[in-house]
C-alpha cells in the first residue's frame, strides 16, 4: 500500500495554488489594461512586432501630419491667383471699355486711373502672399513635398512664378505695367497683354491644383497604410475580452479547488502531528 507524505502533499498544493493565484492576478491585469501583452513576459516577440508596427504607424501619422502643412501652400497660393485672376479681369474689362469709340479723352484716363489701382492691388497681392516668411507669388518659389515616409516616387514639386505687374503680359506688346488704354491702339494692347496675363495666372492655377491633388492622394494612400498598420499592431496586442473571461472563471474555479485542497492537505499534516506527539 502506498502512503503520501502529508508534508508532501501540503507543499506541492501550496505550489500550485500560488501559480493558480499568479495567473488569476496576470489575467485581471490584462483585462484590465485590455492588452494581452503586458510586459516582455507575456510574449517577448508579440511586444516586438507590436511596438515596431506602433513606431510605422506613428511615423505614418507624423508624415500626414508635414503634408498636411504642405498643402497649406495650396490653399494660400491657390486663393491668391484667385483674387490675382479676378484683378486682371477687372483690367482687361476697363481696356475693352476704353477701346469703344464713344470714349473721350477724359473718360479713358479715368480708365486708366483705375487700372492703375488695379494694378497697385496686383503687385500688392504679390509680395505679401507669404507662408511661413516666404513669398509664394513673388517668383522663384518653389516646394518640395515631404518624401520622408512616404512611398517611393511620391515626392513632388511646386514651382510658382510672379504675379506682379511688371512679370505678367505678352512678350511681344508688354507686360501689365506697360498698360496705357488712353488711345485706341493702346486699348487693344491691353486687351491681349490682359489676356496673356490670365493664360500665365491659369497656367499657375493649375499646376497648385495638379500639387494639391497629388499631394491629397498621398495623404489618403498614407492614411490608408496607417490603419492597416495599427489593425495589424491591435491584431498582436489587443486582449480577446470574452476569452480572457472565460480563462479568469476557469481559474477562479481551480484557485477554489486549490485553496479547499491545500486546506485539507494541512489538516492532515495537523493529524499525524497530533498523533506522533501523543505515540
Amino acid at each position: 500500500m502506498t502512503t503520501t507524505n502529508p508534508t508532501t502533499a501540503s507543499s506541492f498544493s501550496t505550489t500550485q495554488l500560488q501559480k493558480t493565484q499568479q495567473a488569476l492576478l496576470a489575467s485581471l491585469v490584462k483585462m484590465a489594461s485590455g492588452s494581452q501583452i503586458n510586459q516582455a513576459a507575456d510574449n517577448g516577440a508579440g511586444l516586438v512586432i507590436s511596438d515596431l508596427l506602433g513606431s510605422q504607424a506613428q511615423g505614418l501619422g507624423q508624415t500626414m501630419r508635414n503634408l498636411n502643412d504642405t498643402l497649406s501652400i495650396t490653399h494660400i497660393a491657390g486663393g491668391a491667383l484667385g483674387q490675382a485672376s479676378d484683378i486682371v479681369n477687372s483690367i482687361r474689362s476697363d481696356a475693352l471699355a476704353a477701346g469703344n469709340a464713344s470714349q473721350s479723352p477724359a473718360s479713358r484716363q479715368a480708365l486708366q486711373d483705375e487700372i492703375q489701382k488695379s494694378l497697385k492691388q496686383l503687385d500688392s497681392l504679390a509680395q505679401t502672399t507669404t507662408y511661413n516668411g516666404q513669398q509664394l507669388l513673388a517668383g522663384g518659389f518653389t516646394s518640395q513635398a515631404p518624401t520622408a515616409g512616404t512611398p517611393s516616387g511620391s515626392g513632388q514639386t511646386l514651382t510658382l512664378g510672379s504675379i506682379s505687374s511688371g512679370q505678367l503680359g505678352d512678350q511681344t506688346l508688354g507686360n501689365l505695367a506697360s498698360v496705357n488704354v488712353t488711345s485706341d491702339q493702346g486699348a487693344q494692347n491691353a486687351v491681349a497683354i490682359a489676356d496673356a496675363a490670365l493664360k500665365q495666372i491659369g497656367q499657375m492655377q493649375s499646376g497648385v491644383g495638379a500639387y494639391k491633388n497629388q499631394i491629397s492622394a498621398t495623404v489618403v494612400n498614407l492614411g490608408t497604410s496607417q490603419i492597416n498598420t495599427l489593425a495589424s499592431a491591435s491584431a498582436v496586442r489587443d486582449l480577446d475580452l470574452a476569452q480572457e473571461s472565460a480563462n479568469f472563471s476557469a481559474l477562479e474555479s481551480l484557485n477554489t479547488a486549490q485553496v479547499f485542497a491545500a486546506a485539507q492537505a494541512n489538516a492532515s499534516k495537523k493529524n499525524v502531528l497530533t498523533l506522533l506527539q501523543g505515540a
